[in-house]
């Protein structure tokens, strides 16, 4: 071909394009003129690099072309969900709305209900603890039980935030749940629901071989638990105690800063509670910023495989203190930064951004706390045998 041909070829292919891209302005939607139809390379000479994200893209597509109508939310939140699945990781959580609200009441220690402390073992979702003279309680829910369904749909595989946000819902509504005790059928419970304040901290003097031994249980981590077990380890210490008990076990954790601030109960102010690591967060060490108030008090700490995240953090840096001997079974393995991420849908994003070390550098998520002294209910007996063994061991001194 000639250059002068060539040239005529090229003016002339301008000339259509320039007519098309007109038709394209005037038109307005590139698909209607089929743009988008058009091969990569023209096509993104036309219309250049949307730089959309690939979600968006679906989602717009999806809306505007699809044979029924959609509903964006929904599909978006799904999408969303699918992300947060992909990192394998049963800690980070899309939570919608409604869920973001549970958590919140859950953190404050009070909420509608059923009375049931929850954890996820696996696939399986299990009781760990229930509040007493709660519907759950009165429904004769045992600890150890499985819940395998809520409003009939099966829990496995389910967020545990998804299963909670289910249970919980307006004062006197109800709820269908399904509760599997040991190897028996399942019972199908309707119970209706109530409001549910979680006693954080409760305790007692128990006499033992003479010896007045202070008891004190904290059931979860929710604001203001620091204070009250503060309040509750300097009653114990005005009634004579010579030992304490500090109770653990079905805790599931809560927020880091009430650990702290537990911890200071036993440790000097400035004694190192945890350190966070992790890959976009800045290395951080959490102190204690209070004075002590158990003394110099022998303390035990009861701890099973239902004590996690927050319960973690204070018995290894009482353990790495040489405070505190802990007793019972391993801790669950839980001890992870987690972070919510407000969300302009009105939920959040709750993910984990670092992994809490001990003192020692002990990696908490790994493998759990094992005990000093390694204790296991037998179901089979009325005893408590972990609590009756940690009693006599503060007792002892």
């Amino acid at each position: 071909m000639t250059s002068g041909r060539a040239i005529r070829v090229a003016v002339a292919v301008l000339a259509v394009l320039a007519v098309f891209i007109g038709g394209v302005v005037v038109g307005g939607h590139a698909q209607a003129t089929g743009l988008t139809r058009l091969s990569d390379p023209v096509r993104s000479l036309l219309l250049g690099d949307s730089g959309q994200e690939l979600s968006k893209q679906v989602l717009d597509v999806l809306k505007d072309d699809y044979y029924v109508a959609v509903d964006p939310t929904q599909l978006e939140r799904t999408s969303v969900q699918a992300i947060v699945d992909a990192l394998d990781d049963p800690y980070t959580d899309y939570l919608d709305p409604d869920e973001l609200e549970a958590l919140r009441a859950h953190n404050d220690g009070a909420y509608f209900g059923v009375g049931l402390q929850v954890a996820q073992r696996k696939s399986a979702i299990v009781v760990t603890h229930v509040y007493e003279d709660s519907p759950a309680a009165r429904a004769r829910i045992l600890s150890g039980d499985r819940l395998v369904s809520v409003e009939g749909k099966d829990t496995a595989g389910q967020a545990l935030d998804a299963v909670v946000g289910t249970i919980r819902g307006p004062e006197g509504s109800k709820v269908t749940i399904g509760v599997a005790t040991a190897e028996q059928p399942p019972r199908v419970l309707t119970l209706t629901r109530a409001r549910i304040r979680v006693p954080s901290v409760t305790s007692r003097i128990v006499t033992v071989k003479g010896e007045k031994v202070g008891y004190v249980r904290l059931a979860q981590f929710t604001r203001g638990s620091a204070d009250a077990l503060r309040d509750a380890v300097a009653g114990l210490r005005d009634k004579g105690a010579t030992g304490l008990v500090f109770d653990l076990r079905g805790d599931p954790g809560g927020l880091v800063t009430e650990a702290v601030g537990v911890t200071g109960v036993f440790l000097p102010k400035g004694s190192t509670v945890v350190t966070t690591q992790g890959l976009h967060s800045p290395e951080h060490v959490y102190r204690t910023d209070t004075s002590p108030v158990a003394g110099d008090l022998p303390v035990v700490v009861l701890v099973d495989q239902n004590s996690a995240s927050a319960s973690e953090i204070v018995s290894g840096a009482l353990r790495d203190a040489k405070r505190a001997r802990l007793v019972g079974e391993r801790t669950f393995g839980k001890a992870l930064v987690q972070s919510t991420v407000l969300l302009r849908d009105g939920g959040a994003l709750k993910l984990t951004t670092a992994r809490y070390l001990t003192p020692s550098g002990y990696d908490l998520a790994k493998r759990g706390l094992p005990p000093d002294v390694k204790v296991v209910d037998d179901p089979a007996t009325p005893q408590n045998e972990v609590l009756e063994r940690g009693l006599a061991l503060a007792a002892a001194g």
